[in-house]
């Protein structure tokens, strides 16, 4: 089964997953005709002929998903969602060949996209850099809450990943095995000790009792290792500023502790 369809099958082949609590959804075609799966397929398939340079590890699609934080799941609507997942394409590239649709599971809200790896009838590769992709991030943050405010807590590094990309390679594996990738498993499980987390310090003492080991880099905690191989924290989606974020809470709590004993000490001189 050719990959287009195997991932477009596996994004629409849930009805329950497509619609919210009102029974509305959406499906975005960009530089595509027609309503159908097959169709679809058939012009990403006509779109490949264009390639340029044919290589046997050529990307043929990513598997891109914009995900957001359950508390913002009340304040979003299915007209935001799809004002944001269209926007996102935009910013991604006009000329991209794409199909969008939403995904509601458990009241966490995320919009599945399958983009082709080529544009559109120009052969070039759609290709992003990390710096494009970060500058991607910060564009569709910025428009979100300039747009929409309320979403407050649904800013790129609060993905569900972490990342809003993942390589097909991994897609693949997964459609295959029906088991998320040891990488998918271990950035579940950094985001839950990064949720429990007060500061930096209590985030790596936690990954540590989940039974991971860390690693230091030129005396610097940079990551952590799995089954021998070793993975950055940078690379799993938690850069430095996020883990800044940690320990500005932490500082913020215990000037907000400090406050408020010194409060209660005015308060018990002035009896």
């Amino acid at each position: 089964m050719p990959r287009y369809q195997r991932l477009l099958e596996y994004i629409l082949g849930d009805e329950r997953r497509l619609y919210d609590t009102s029974n509305k959804t959406f499906i975005i075609t960009h530089n595509l005709k027609g309503r159908t799966i097959n169709g679809w397929v058939a012009q990403m398939n006509e779109n490949e002929v264009y390639r340029k340079r044919k290589r046997r590890d050529s990307v043929l699609l990513t598997h891109e998903i914009i995900s957001f934080h359950q508390e913002d799941s009340k304040h979003i609507t299915i007209e935001q969602l799809e004002e944001i997942a269209r926007t996102y394409i935009r910013m991604r590239s006009s000329k991209a060949v794409a199909v969008a649709v939403p995904h509601f599971d458990k009241e966490h809200v995320h919009v599945h996209l399958c983009v082709c790896g080529l544009e559109y009838r120009s052969g070039k590769t759609l290709r992003m850099s990390k710096e494009g992709f970060q500058k991607l991030k910060k564009d569709i943050q910025g428009y979100q809450m300039e747009r929409f405010p309320l979403l407050s807590r649904s800013t790129p590094d609060h993905g569900k990943k972490g990342n809003l990309l993942r390589s097909d390679k991994e897609y693949q594996l997964k459609l295959r095995t029906g088991r998320a990738s040891k990488k998918d498993q271990l950035i579940e499980t950094l985001e839950s000790c990064y949720r429990a987390s007060c500061s930096t310090h209590d985030f790596y003492q936690r990954i540590t009792q989940s039974g991971l080991k860390t690693y230091d880099r030129a005396g610097k905690t940079t990551g952590v290792i799995l089954d021998n191989l070793k993975f950055r924290f940078n690379r799993l989606g938690f850069t430095p500023d996020r883990l800044k974020q940690l320990n500005r809470s932490s500082k913020r709590g215990h000037e907000l502790r400090e406050v408020r004993g010194e409060k209660r000490k005015t308060i018990t001189r002035h009896k």
